[in-house]
C-alpha cells in the first residue's frame, strides 16, 4: 500500500502561516532589542494582536501637538524652598491712641465689652478711656473760654447781652424798633378779621385786634361769615365773597391787607397780641413792605451774623486764610 508523502493542501496552508508568524516574531524581537522601532511603529507594521497601544477597535488617540508636549515637559519643578515674600502694601495706620478719632471708634467697643463681661479689667478700661475723653473736653472748654473772651467777634455777649440788666435794655430797644415798624405799616396796610358770631375764640381775637389797632392806628375791618355781629364790635361787615376768594375755612382768621389788591394771611385761629405783631412784621418783611431803616429795627438778633453772601468765593481751605477773611466780614457789624 503506497503512502502519500505530500501533505494535504490545508495542512500546507497552516504550515505557511506558522512560518510567517514565527518570522514576524523573530524580526520584532530583533528590532526591539536593537532599539530600531518604538511600540507604536511595531503595532502599525506588525500583526494586529501585537498592537498593545491601540485603542478600542484598533482606534488610536491622535498625537498631542508639539506645543502641548513641550509645555508638559517644560513645567518647572516646584521649589521646596520658601518663596520670596512679595512686597506687602503698606498698611494704613489707625488713629493715634487716645485721640478723638480713637476714642470715637473705641469707646462704644469698650462700653459693650464692660457691660457684656463686667470684669475689673473691662470696666477699668472703659472708665479710664472715659476719663481721657472728659479731660480732653475740659481742656477744650478752658481754651475756648480764653479765645472767646479775647476776641470781640466771637463773644456772644457783644451780640445779645447775657447779663440781666443789659438784656432788659436790649429787649426794650428791640421793642421800640418793632413799634416803629408797626406804626409805619399802619400807614400802608390794614387788618381784616373774619369771624363767626357763635365762635368763642372770635370774641377774644377781636379784643386783641382792637387793642393793637388803637395803639398803632391800623385801619381795621371785621367781617362776619354767618351774617351776625358781636357785641364788642362798633362796626362790622357781612362777607361778600372775600373769604371764598382767599380760601378761608376757619374762624377767627386775620389778614394783612395792602391796597389795592394784596392780601397776606397772618393767622388762622386765635393768637395773642404779641404773636400777631410778630406775624405782621414777618409778612411785611418777607414781602418787601418795610424800608431798610425800619427793617433793621426789627432785626436786633441779626447783629454780627454772617450772611449767605459772606460765605461765597472762598478758595482756600487753610484755616489761617479763611479765619482772617471771616474776621474782615464781621468787622463793623457790632
Amino acid at each position: 500500500m503506497a503512502i502519500n508523502v505530500n501533505p494535504p493542501r490545508c495542512l500546507r496552508h497552516l504550515l505557511c502561516i506558522g512560518l510567517i508568524v514565527s518570522a514576524s516574531l523573530v524580526n520584532a524581537a530583533q528590532e526591539r532589542s536593537a532599539g530600531g522601532i518604538n511600540e507604536t511603529a511595531a503595532a502599525t507594521t506588525g500583526p494586529f494582536f501585537y498592537g498593545g497601544s491601540e485603542g478600542w477597535f484598533w482606534y488610536e488617540d491622535p498625537p498631542l501637538p508639539e506645543e502641548e508636549k513641550e509645555e508638559k515637559l517644560e513645567e518647572p519643578p516646584q521649589s521646596l524652598a520658601p518663596a520670596d515674600k512679595a512686597e506687602e502694601p503698606e498698611q494704613k495706620k489707625g488713629p493715634e491712641p487716645f485721640s478723638v478719632q480713637w476714642l470715637r471708634q473705641n469707646m462704644p467697643i469698650l462700653l459693650d465689652r464692660a457691660i457684656n463681661d463686667p470684669t475689673k479689667e473691662n470696666v477699668e478700661a472703659y472708665e479710664y478711656a472715659k476719663r481721657v475723653l472728659l479731660d480732653r473736653a475740659q481742656r477744650y472748654a478752658e481754651q475756648t473760654r480764653d479765645v472767646v473772651a479775647n476776641d470781640p467777634l466771637l463773644d456772644e455777649n457783644n451780640r445779645v447781652p447775657l447779663s440781666t440788666f443789659a438784656k432788659k435794655e436790649f429787649l426794650a430797644n428791640r421793642k421800640d424798633g418793632l413799634a416803629d415798624a408797626l406804626k409805619y405799616l399802619s400807614g400802608v396796610a390794614g387788618i381784616w378779621m373774619f369771624f363767626d358770631s357763635t365762635c368763642s375764640f372770635c370774641h377774644l381775637q377781636a379784643s386783641q385786634i382792637m387793642d393793637l389797632a388803637k395803639d398803632y392806628k391800623f385801619h381795621t375791618r371785621f367781617i362776619s361769615m354767618n351774617g351776625q355781629g358781636m357785641p364788642m364790635l362798633p362796626e362790622w361787615y357781612v362777607d361778600a365773597g372775600h373769604a371764598k376768594a382767599l380760601g378761608l375755612t376757619m374762624t377767627p382768621t386775620t389778614v394783612l391787607v395792602v391796597p389795592p389788591d394784596k392780601y397776606y394771611i397772618i393767622s388762622q385761629g386765635a393768637m395773642a397780641r404779641d404773636q400777631l405783631e410778630e406775624r405782621i412784621l414777618v409778612a411785611a418783611d418777607s414781602n418787601g413792605l418795610l424800608p431798610e431803616d425800619k427793617r433793621a429795627g426789627t432785626r436786633a438778633f441779626d447783629k454780627g451774623v454772617l450772611r449767605s453772601e459772606d460765605l461765597e468765593g472762598f478758595e482756600s481751605d487753610d484755616p489761617k486764610v479763611w479765619v482772617q477773611r471771616l474776621k474782615e466780614k464781621l468787622k463793623g457789624r457790632y
